[in-house]
C-alpha cells in the first residue's frame, strides 16, 4: 500500500485478515481535545461576601435565588430550574456525558473554570462512536438564567441579596461571548468546537478537489493581487476557503482509496481543527506543518515538525505572506457508526490506526498507524513478436472489493517492457493497461477484460499485433479461478515461439506420411507430406521387376491420397517388412506334400522292383 491509492475496500492487516471495509464503515478521528470555557474574558463573579450592591455579575444561584439551566449540548437537552450553585450545575450537566438507557450521551465532561466563574467543556473524543459523542456543540437557550449576569442588591436591613427579575439581558446568553461587560453579547449563543472528524469508505470513486499545498508543488496563484477576492485558480480557490474554515465543519469525509484518506486526514489536520477552543477556526488554528503520508511498508505516517509555516501573500486577508505557528497533536481514533445503527462498526479497520492514539508535541517522533497489506499476486508470461523476438507479459492482480453477490473483483494490470506498446487509449502510460477480472461467489471466473492486446513491439517487427488472453470460461474453473488458499500459478501456455532452424538430423515421418522436422527452438513442425496411392484391383497390377508394378485396365486407375485413409495403409520408418506368410498353414501343407511326395516315391520304388524282378525272369 503506497500513495499511489488503493481501494480500501480490499486492505488487510500485517497478519493477512481481510478488513472488510464495507459501504459507510470507517473511523472518528480525533487532531486535539475539543474545549471550550464560558463567560469568555473581563468576567466578574457573584461574591455573597462582597455585600454590597454587584452589577452584571456571573450568577449560578443560591439557596433564596435558583437558577434555571437550560442548554443543548451535542444534540441532548439539559434543563433544571432548581439549580443554586456552579458546582451543582457542573455535577448535573455531568449526568448526561455518558448515554444511559432511553437517551443519548454528550461524551463532554464538565469543570470548574479556573477564576471559578464559569465551567470549562471537555471532550475527548475517546468514547462512542456516533456524531453526539464527537466535538463540542453547545447551544445556550434563552432561557438559561444560570451562569448569566445579574444585577444583586444588597439590603442593609434584611441583610441579604435581591435579584430582581433574573439575567441582565433577557434576549441572549453570555456564554459564549468573547468580550464585554454588563450585556453586551458579543459572541453568538452557541459555541461548536470541531477538533475531530468523521471518515467514512465509498465504494464509488472520489473526485478530491484540488487544492495548493505548501510543501510543494505550483505555486499560491492570485490573478488580482487582491487578499479580499477569491482566487480563480481552482487549487489555490480551495486554499484560499480553508484558510478561512471552509474545512471547519462536521460534514463526513468520505474515501475511497487510501490515498483519499491520507489526503482528507492532513487536510483536515492542518486546516480543520479548532486548536485554541474559541468556537471558530481563525488564523492561529492553521496547522500545516503536519505531514500525514503513507510508507513504503504500508503505513500512515504522522509527523508534526516544529517549524513554523508560511501562509503565502493574498491568501490571507493581507497581501503580504504570514507566519503561522506549529501546533501539539492528541490523538484518538474510534469506529464509527451512524445513531440509527444501520452502519455497524468495523473494529479491524479502526485497530489499524489506534496507533495514532495519544499526544504527538510539536517536533516529537512521528507516529505510525499499523501496517496495511494487499492481496496481490503476479505472473509473467512470454509472448514473441513477428520476428521471433520474446517479451515477457507481466499480468499483476489486485484484489479490489467484494461484489455484491458476495463474490469479488480484482484490478488486473498488464505490462510490457518499454519500448513496447499495448495501451493505444492515450491515456496513462503507454506500456499499461488496466483491466479486471470478476469472480461469482463460488469462485468460478464471471468475466475479464481486456481479451485483447494490440502489441507493438516496435523494434522493428511487424505493429499492431493481435495478442489474445485466454484466462478461462465465464462460469466455469477451467482457467482463473478465486479461492481462500494463497495465489498460485498452476499452469501457463503461450503459442508463440522464437525463430529456430531446422536440424537435419532431426527429421523423421510419422505414420501419416507427414515428414517433421525438429527445429533449435524445440519446436516441431511437418515441413512436407509423402502421397500415397491406391488402385480398385491390387491383382490387376502387372510386376515390371524391382518390386515395380504398372497399372493396367484389370487394376483401375491410381487415386493418390493421404496415408492410413481410404483404405490406404500406414508408413512405418526405420523398419523391415516382414513376411506375410502364414506359418502354421504353410508348414501343414508342407507336411502334406511331403507325405504324398514320400508315398509316391514308394509307389516308383515298388513299380521299379516289380520291373527288374520280370527282366531276371525273362534272363
Amino acid at each position: 500500500v503506497t500513495e499511489k491509492g488503493v481501494d480500501a475496500g480490499s486492505l488487510f492487516n500485517g497478519s493477512g485478515q481481510g478488513l472488510n471495509l464495507r459501504e459507510g464503515q470507517g473511523i472518528w478521528v480525533s487532531f486535539a481535545d475539543s474545549k471550550f470555557v464560558t463567560n469568555g474574558t473581563n468576567r466578574t463573579g457573584f461574591d455573597v461576601n462582597n455585600k454590597t450592591n454587584q452589577n452584571s455579575v456571573v450568577f449560578w444561584g443560591s439557596e433564596n435565588q435558583k437558577t434555571r439551566l437550560d442548554i443543548t449540548i451535542n444534540g441532548v437537552a439539559i434543563q433544571n430550574s432548581d439549580i443554586s450553585s456552579l458546582d451543582q450545575a457542573i455535577a448535573y450537566i455531568n449526568t448526561f456525558t455518558n448515554p444511559q438507557e432511553g437517551r443519548e450521551g454528550t461524551g463532554v465532561v464538565a469543570t470548574k473554570k479556573a477564576d471559578g466563574t464559569g465551567i470549562e467543556f471537555i471532550n475527548r473524543n475517546e468514547n462512542g462512536t456516533t456524531d453526539n459523542m464527537k466535538n463540542i456543540n453547545l447551544i445556550v437557550n434563552t432561557q438559561n438564567t444560570a451562569g448569566e449576569l445579574w444585577n444583586a442588591t444588597w439590603n442593609n436591613n434584611n441583610n441579604n441579596f435581591t435579584f430582581g427579575n433574573g439575567k441582565v439581558n433577557q434576549n441572549g446568553s453570555v456564554w459564549t461571548a468573547t468580550g464585554g461587560m454588563g450585556n453586551q453579547t458579543t459572541g453568538p449563543t452557541n459555541a461548536v468546537v470541531i477538533t475531530a472528524h468523521k471518515y467514512t469508505y465509498s465504494s464509488s470513486p472520489q473526485n478530491l478537489a484540488p487544492m495548493y499545498n505548501p510543501d510543494g508543488g505550483a505555486a499560491f496563484t492570485d490573478n488580482d493581487n487582491d487578499a479580499n477576492t477569491r482566487p480563480t485558480d481552482p487549487a489555490s480557490a480551495n486554499y484560499w476557503d480553508a484558510l478561512r474554515g471552509g474545512l471547519y465543519n462536521e460534514d463526513v469525509r468520505v474515501f475511497r482509496t487510501t490515498e483519499d484518506l491520507r489526503e482528507l486526514l492532513q487536510r483536515d489536520a492542518r486546516y480543520g481543527v479548532d486548536y485554541n477552543g474559541n468556537g471558530a477556526f481563525a488564523t492561529e488554528d492553521i496547522n500545516q506543518k503536519v505531514t500525514i503520508t503513507v510508507s513504503d511498508d504500508g503505513r500512515f505516517t504522522v509527523s508534526n515538525a516544529k517549524q513554523d509555516s508560511q501562509i503565502p501573500a493574498n491568501a490571507l486577508q493581507t497581501n503580504q505572506a504570514v507566519t503561522t505557528m506549529a501546533k501539539d497533536l492528541s490523538f484518538n481514533v474510534t469506529s464509527y457508526t451512524d445513531a440509527l445503527g444501520k452502519i455497524s462498526t468495523n473494529d479491524a479497520f479502526t485497530k489499524i490506526f489506534k496507533a495514532f492514539d495519544g499526544v504527538q508535541t510539536a517536533g516529537s517522533q512521528k507516529k505510525e498507524s499499523e501496517q496495511l497489506k494487499l492481496s496481490a499476486f503476479s505472473a509473467g508470461l512470454e509472448i514473441f513478436d513477428s520476428l521471433g523476438n520474446k517479451h515477457t507479459l507481466e499480468v499483476q492482480f489486485v484484489k479490489q472489493t467484494t461484489t455484491q453477490d458476495g463474490g469479488n473483483e480484482w484490478q488486473m494490470i498488464i505490462r510490457v517492457p518499454e519500448p513496447a506498446e499495448i495501451n493505444t487509449t492515450g491515456d496513462g502510460p503507454s506500456n499499461i493497461v488496466v483491466g479486471s477480472a470478476r469472480f461469482n461467489n463460488d469462485g468460478s471466473l464471471a468475466s475479464y477484460s481486456p481479451k485483447t492486446l494490440n502489441f507493438s513491439p516496435n523494434n522493428g517487427a511487424a505493429p499492431n499485433q493481435q495478442i489474445k488472453l485466454s484466462f478461462g470460461t465465464s462460469g466455469a474453473n477451467d482457467g482463473l479461478v478465486s479461492s481462500s488458499s494463497a495465489s498460485t500459478l498452476t499452469n501457463q501456455a503461450t503459442d508463440g515461439y522464437t525463430s529456430g532452424n531446422l536440424k537435419p538430423d532431426a527429421i523423421r515421418v510419422d505414420d501419416k506420411g507427414h515428414i517433421l522436422g525438429e527445429f533449435t527452438n524445440g519446436k516441431v513442425f511437418a515441413v512436407a507430406k509423402i502421397a500415397m496411392a491406391s488402385v480398385a484391383n491390387n491383382s490387376g497390377l502387372e510386376e515390371i521387376g524391382g518390386n515395380l508394378f504398372k497399372v493396367t485396365g484389370n487394376s483401375g486407375n491410381i487415386v493418390v491420397g493421404e496415408a492410413g485413409t481410404g483404405g490406404r495403409g500406414e508408413m512405418k520408418t526405420s523398419a523391415l517388412e516382414m513376411s506375410n506368410v502364414d506359418l502354421s498353414r504353410s508348414l501343414t501343407q508342407l507336411i502334406i506334400v511331403q507325405r504324398g511326395y514320400q508315398a509316391n516315391s514308394k509307389t516308383i520304388s515298388t513299380s521299379d522292383q516289380m520291373l527288374n524282378t520280370l527282366l531276371q525272369l525273362k534272363q
